[in-house]
């Protein structure tokens, strides 16, 4: 005898009108190929950004390779700013950043260095910050008063250290150690140090990469925290500011510092609920968005911490896939996300109220690299079967999307049952059904009948999936 029984946690899927799906501000790499914009970046009142248009078709019919581009919100708008690696490997811009008015970024001519762009391709020209290394390839750059922070490598040193002032770049000196290396990832500027996840050569035997500060004012190098005692690595990322704090993730886990070793703790309430694999924060005022989950579960889902009441919630609800939420920014007030459907796995966008999670479309998937601009959200997207990964832009103004929750009162029982699975709630709305396997194989569906559903399923894991002409909800459920 077959029995049924439903999940604690219930998958509901986007439920809402759409008004307007995001749409394609020009398809870069025309067809399903990949256009892949990345790095977005605004600066001077447009966006710049990296694309690769291997079919030549918006790069004068030659395949110049992932290059600068640059984008006012138009198609028209929308064009390759230089071709500084000439033929078809490209250049391939990262490390983007803003100092003294100037855009400058890493790419390779040939090896790596700075360049700057003023969005003309006469503009475009390399800085090079150590002409007589060849491909120092500067990273990880932070503004600081009147300097960049940046890493660079150094004859057979990587990731060493590096201060800029915009003229000259020299090994950011230490007074105590003046021989010291370092090898440093993952910097940020706070109170007047610079924070990084760094080896320094004095303790490297004895306490291996950890969080350290550098202080330009007195030139000195300070531990803060030998995270993971001895000389094992902490894993430090994901550095975050609010308030009095600096938020990070360090073995996995959420931490604080307030610049002290005491101060230096990871965030109680995160331990206290057994949330861990946290990466991806993002500060939203004074709360604190972040990525992770709670074991036994192997689903990541969307966290906000709520810095000032100490409290967290989990937001998003999926039970089949990873969330995996990405690229959090605010818009006039909402935030909006990319995060992975619980059906297919692609990831879509998202906005949440810091409560629940909205998923605002269901045909532009692979969001990425979110930036808004003009008071729209510009990001990497695919259409699928239609185009590749493309710039897309969304305008909240016109999306018209509203939130529906008829369908959402529909709940299923008995539990367990030894015969049909009935429906209760509002199912009026309902126009078919379907049930998948946990592999996304349709096992049955058909029109509702009777508010019951009693089709011949083998034992296993289900989800059942109901269907109005604008909504989709799912429901999990165990044959047995």
């Amino acid at each position: 005898m077959k029995k049924l029984y439903s999940l604690s946690i219930f998958v509901i899927l986007s439920t809402l009108v759409y008004g307007q799906a995001p749409t394609l501000v020009l398809d870069i790499n025309p067809g399903t190929s990949n256009g892949s914009p990345g790095d977005l970046t605004v600066f001077n009142n447009l966006i710049y950004f990296d694309a690769d248009d291997s079919s030549g078709t918006n790069t004068g019919g030659t395949d110049v390779g992932r290059e600068l581009w640059v984008t006012d919100g138009t198609a028209a708008g929308t064009s390759l700013v230089a071709d500084i690696r000439t033929g078809s490997a490209g250049s391939s811009p990262f490390n983007y950043f803003i100092f003294n008015n100037a855009l400058y970024f890493t790419a390779n001519d040939g090896a790596s260095e700075l360049w700057t762009s003023d969005g003309t391709a006469a503009g475009t020209t390399k800085v090079d910050l150590f002409p007589l290394i060849a491909g120092d390839v500067p990273n990880n750059a932070v503004v600081l008063g009147n300097s960049v922070f940046l890493t660079t490598n150094q004859n057979g040193v990587n990731n060493q250290l590096t201060e800029w002032n915009g003229t000259t770049a020299i090994i950011a000196p230490d007074a105590v150690n003046p021989t010291a290396t370092t090898l440093a990832s993952d910097l940020t500027s706070w109170n007047n140090l610079i924070y990084a996840y760094m080896e320094y050569s004095p303790d490297e035997a004895t306490t291996g990469r950890e969080l350290y500060t550098y202080n330009p004012a007195t030139d000195t190098y300070t531990l803060v925290l030998d995270i993971s005692a001895g000389s094992g690595n902490s894993g430090i990322s994901n550095f975050t500011t609010i308030g009095t704090k600096l938020y990070f993730e360090a073995l996995g886990n959420l931490w604080e510092t307030d610049g002290t070793a005491a101060g230096t703790i990871e965030v109680s309430q995160a331990t206290i609920q057994g949330i861990g694999s946290v990466r991806e924060y993002a500060a939203i005022g004074t709360d604190l968005y972040f990525e992770g989950l709670i074991a036994p579960s192997s689903i990541d889902q969307l966290f906000k911490y709520d810095t000032v009441a100490g409290t967290i919630i989990q937001i998003s609800s999926n039970s089949i896939e990873d969330h995996n939420p990405s690229d959090l920014i605010e818009l006039n007030g909402v935030i909006y996300y990319a995060g992975d459907s619980d059906v297919d796995s692609a990831k879509y966008l998202h906005s949440t109220n810091g409560i629940t999670s909205t998923q605002l479309n269901a045909t532009i998937k692979d969001v990425d690299d979110m930036v808004v601009y003009n008071n729209k959200l510009y990001f990497e997207g695919e259409e699928d079967g239609v185009t590749g990964n493309e710039l897309f832009v969304f305008d909240p103004a016109t999306a018209s999307i509203e939130q529906v929750t008829s369908l959402n009162s529909i709940s299923i029982y008995p539990n367990p049952t030894r015969g049909a699975l009935n429906l209760s709630g509002d199912t009026s709305n309902v126009s078919s059904y379907e049930v998948y396997d946990l592999s996304g194989r349709k096992v049955s569906g058909g029109i509702l009948q009777n508010d019951q559903i009693n089709d011949d399923l083998n034992n296993g894991i289900y989800i059942l999936k109901l269907n109005s002409i604008d909504q989709t909800i799912a429901r999990k459920f165990i044959v047995e």
